[in-house]
C-alpha cells in the first residue's frame, strides 16, 4: 500500500504568508498615505505663511503711500498672532533716512517643529 502524505501543513504555510505580503503592502500604503497628508498640510501652511508675509510687506507700502511722515517714524518690530501663525514686522532705516528696510518674518508651529516663512523690501524716498 502506497501512503497518502498530507498537504495541509504547506496550504497553512502559504496562507500565513501572504497575509504577511498583505499586511506589508497595506502598511506600506499608509505610510505614502500619511506622509502625503503631512506634506500637504506643510505646503497648505508654508502657501498661508507666505500670504502672511506678503500682506505685511503690502500694509507697509500702504502706510508709506497714505501717511509718509508715518511711515519714517517707524521703527523696532510688530508682532501680530493671525490664528497659528505669527507675523513679525521689523522696520530698520538704512541710508541716512533714504531707505527703510522692512523685514517680514511668519512662523508657526506644527508636529514637526518651527518653521518660517520670510520676506523682505526696501522702501525708499522718492518722488
Amino acid at each position: 500500500m502506497k501512503s497518502q502524505k498530507s498537504n495541509t501543513g504547506q496550504s497553512i504555510i502559504e496562507v500565513v504568508a501572504a497575509l504577511a505580503l498583505v499586511v506589508l503592502v497595506v502598511l506600506g500604503l499608509v505610510k505614502v498615505s500619511v506622509s502625503s497628508i503631512n506634506n500637504s498640510a506643510f505646503a497648505r501652511d508654508q502657501r498661508a505663511a507666505t500670504k502672511y508675509a506678503q500682506e505685511g510687506i503690502e500694509n507697509a507700502r500702504k502706510l508709506k503711500e497714505e501717511s509718509e511722515a508715518t511711515f519714517w517714524t517707524k521703527s523696532g518690530v510688530e508682532t501680530e498672532t493671525l490664528g497659528k501663525f505669527t507675523r513679525t514686522v521689523t522696520y530698520t532705516e538704512i541710508e541716512d533716512n533714504q531707505k527703510m528696510q522692512v523685514d517680514v518674518k511668519v512662523s508657526w508651529q506644527d508636529s514637526k517643529g518651527e518653521h518660517q516663512s520670510s520676506l523682505q523690501t526696501n522702501l525708499t524716498k522718492w518722488k
